[in-house]
């Protein structure tokens, strides 16, 4: 944990002198960017602090309780950083040196320096699944307008919808299998390591089903955020009744997801139902 921090931090520094190099050319002292650099890093060691707190409930000290000049130090303190740079740098210079060199020559790092962008930016915002339509006959047309990538203009018999990118694909379909680890998987599979680390949440548009996948053989279908007239939902569109969102079901599917719940979903709903085990998740 702690030579985890002091890479993070020592990489959030050298942004910031780089940002402050480039927009103050007038910070002559090493006083005054040393100043610059403190005030710049604080959200980021406030939220590091956070984060320690919940990890390890170790209760902060009474002088991050009450805002002031000494609060770098106390967050110091308390995360078990040194409050001095120079003294970060020379006690892990073998480990930080090449990770700084890495760092400092990422093409994207230079690109953004060079256009005087800040790479970080407070307060962070929290991850969000895709806004839907309040009308679920939206995402109908949009369904049937979307067409197979690799089928030369053909429909889509299952287009699916990613949640987390709104990305639509061409799912259950031999047409847009990919192969992954050697393994011929479905669009969707595929689609869950390139955006969610191996985890998906998806809306199958025709049934009106929300589908999760973990991995390349889990998987369960979750009741859907659209709801008709009578409060029901109407998986498959067997019924027919116009769908509206349900915010307050939506807002769930979305905590599940931020919370990293949903792979505890799978895994109670297998056990539930032994159905859902034999289902070959990896070709949806």
């Amino acid at each position: 944990m702690y030579l985890f921090l002091c890479n993070i931090l020592f990489s959030y520094v050298i942004n910031e002198m780089c940002v402050w190099l480039s927009v103050l050319p007038e910070v002559t002292s090493g006083w005054q960017l040393f100043h610059c650099v403190k005030a710049g890093s604080l959200p980021f060691l406030r939220a590091a602090a956070l984060f320690f707190h919940y990890l390890n409930s170790t209760a902060p000290p009474a002088d991050l309780l009450v805002a002031g000049p000494g609060q770098w130090e106390a967050l110091c303190s308390y995360l078990n950083l040194p409050s001095n740079l120079l003294q970060l740098h020379q006690t892990h210079n073998t480990l930080l040196e090449p990770f700084i060199h890495r760092w400092c020559c990422h093409p994207a790092v230079r690109q953004t320096l060079q256009v005087g962008g800040v790479i970080v930016r407070f307060p962070r915002e929290s991850n969000r699944l895709i806004q839907l339509p309040e009308d679920y006959s939206v995402l109908i047309n949009q369904a049937s307008s979307f067409t197979c990538p690799r089928s030369g203009g053909d429909k889509s018999r299952a287009p699916t919808l990613c949640l987390v990118c709104g990305s639509m694909l061409c799912s259950q379909s031999y047409c847009c299998q990919t192969e992954v680890d050697g393994e011929d998987v479905g669009s969707c599979t595929a689609h869950t390591f390139t955006c969610g680390a191996g985890l998906g949440l998806f809306l199958r548009v025709r049934e009106s089903q929300v589908l999760f996948v973990g991995g390349k053989t889990k998987g369960c279908f979750y009741p859907p955020p659209y709801l008709d007239d009578y409060g029901e939902t109407d998986q498959g569109l067997k019924r027919g009744n116009p769908l509206h969102l349900c915010s307050d079901r939506y807002k769930k599917i979305e905590r599940l997801w931020r919370q990293h719940g949903v792979a505890e979903v799978i895994g109670h709903a297998q056990e539930a139902n032994q159905t859902l085990v034999a289902i070959d998740w990896q070709h949806l």
